[in-house]
């Protein structure tokens, strides 16, 4: 199973395009068809935040382009609040981290899979990986180099970097 926290690859991938001066921008298709290669995919879940009604046409466009991949979205409702020191409305994620690591250790006791992907970096991760680990269940991590916790590190079967693959798995542009 492919677990795909949206955020965290969106952040680091911002953070590689600035570094790397880049306009890198992932197929997501591309990268479930590489971390499972070789293997039988169960299921790939891609979470994120979106507004409600999700009226910006990239994005709906791009939620549309993971469903027809065979990806499936969760998809969790931006938050709002005032900032106490201006007043003015935020806008916030909240329930994706949640929403991943419960289907992530629910998935694991329905012995629902025997390797999961979890594509982050994201250090809230390790208790959820720990535990399902120890069930006998094994945790493959990748994120971009530059986003990874590195106690998420530590306690995942092995990590790999988007870094590394991006040409393989880089959205090429039609004329």
């Amino acid at each position: 199973m492919v677990f795909i926290d949206g955020s965290n690859l969106f952040w680091g991938r911002k953070y590689y395009q600035e570094a790397k001066k880049t306009d890198f921008k992932i197929d997501y298709a591309k990268l479930v068809q590489y971390v499972t290669a070789g293997r039988s995919l169960v299921r790939a879940i891609y979470y994120c935040s979106t507004p409600v009604p999700l009226v910006n046409p990239s994005q709906r466009a791009f939620v549309d382009y993971l469903r027809k991949s065979n990806i499936q979205v969760v998809e969790k409702q931006l938050k709002e609040r005032a900032d106490p020191a201006t007043g003015k409305k935020i806008t916030f994620e909240k329930g994706v981290d949640v929403a991943l690591a419960t289907d992530l250790l629910s998935m694991a006791w329905e012995d629902a899979f025997e390797v999961a992907v979890l594509l982050s970096g994201d250090g809230d991760y390790v208790g959820a990986v720990e535990k399902v680990m120890s069930k006998g269940k094994n945790i493959e991590v990748m994120s971009f180099r530059g986003s990874c916790s590195a106690d998420l590190k530590k306690v995942a079967l092995n990590t790999k970097y988007i870094d590394d693959i991006a040409e393989l798995i880089k959205v090429i542009k039609v004329a």
